[in-house]
């Protein structure tokens, strides 16, 4: 992780005003961050994303932001680097819904309405998935992701992430449609390792064009999203497209029963297999 003695209360300060300034969405995107799932700064009553700031706070300090691959893993020290300088952070539990939310208090979706919540939890998991982007082959499930956008939120539901969750990351990916970039709704999957029945009706709302296998097309959106947010450890010659393992496994088990299963041609007179010509080359 980047030395970060340079950076000071002063230049945390800046880039909180440019932040500020330029607005949060702006803001993560010339920069290359998505909102951090984990920690969050303080300051002033308003709730930032602490490892973009300090990424843009280095900037304050030598002219040269430090990126998300430059800041790397250190995310406890992005809080403790803060904290020195008398920054008020705290840690979002991403498995569970936290007692306080990001926002303060928790706020329930019949009091905010469906559309506005759902639209907040879109971009929410915008910033989420574009954390997820930035680690090459990373993905995030669907009860994860739920879990992370009410807590930024701060709007919480009874119901259970399978009602809700695909309508959220359609308006993701229609929202990355009309950036021109990669589908971030290809790294939210199923306990099976697989996009959800969802997946191909939102590449078709986005797009205008439905997925002959939905998740190869997921796979290739999520490379070509590691390659568009300059993902951490993205190999020379950049990359390749890949399943999750849990599906990968399951349809190599799959190609091996097909396999087992093929009948066999057999020469009816020495019942060797035959070969592609269907001559039997010990008989012939």
């Amino acid at each position: 992780m980047t030395d970060f003695d340079v950076v000071t209360r002063d230049h945390v300060l800046s880039a909180i005003a440019e932040h500020d300034e330029r607005g949060v969405d702006a803001f993560l995107t010339v920069y290359g961050f998505g909102r951090t799932s984990e920690f969050l700064l303080h300051h002033e009553d308003t709730t930032y994303d602490a490892t973009a700031i300090l990424g843009v706070a280095y900037k304050h300090a030598t002219g040269t932001a430090a990126s998300r691959r430059r800041l790397g893993n250190g995310k406890h020290q992005v809080a403790e680097i803060l904290q020195a300088l008398d920054f008020e952070t705290t840690y979002v539990d991403t498995t569970a819904l936290a007692i306080d939310p990001a926002t303060g208090e928790w706020r329930d979706v019949a009091d905010v309405g469906a559309e506005e919540a759902r639209d907040a939890w879109a971009e929410a998991a915008r910033g989420v998935l574009i954390e997820v982007a930035g680690r090459y082959h990373a993905l995030i499930t669907h009860k994860e992701l739920a879990t992370q956008v009410q807590n930024l939120t701060g709007i919480r539901t009874k119901q259970m992430p399978h009602y809700w969750i695909g309508d959220v990351l359609t308006r993701v990916a229609a929202d990355c449609d009309k950036r021109d970039e990669p589908l971030l709704a290809a790294f939210c999957i199923t306990a099976d390792g697989s996009v959800s029945s969802a997946y191909g009706p939102a590449v078709l709302t986005a797009t205008g064009t439905a997925p002959d296998d939905a998740d190869d097309h997921a796979a290739k959106e999520r490379l070509k999203a590691h390659r568009h947010f300059d993902a951490a450890d993205l190999p020379e010659g950049g990359g390749v497209p890949a399943l999750s393992d849990k599906l990968a496994a399951t349809r190599g088990r799959e190609r091996k029963i097909r396999h087992q299963e093929r009948e066999i041609a057999k020469c009816p007179v020495c019942y060797l297999q035959l070969p592609a010509t269907g001559v039997c080359d010990n008989c012939a």
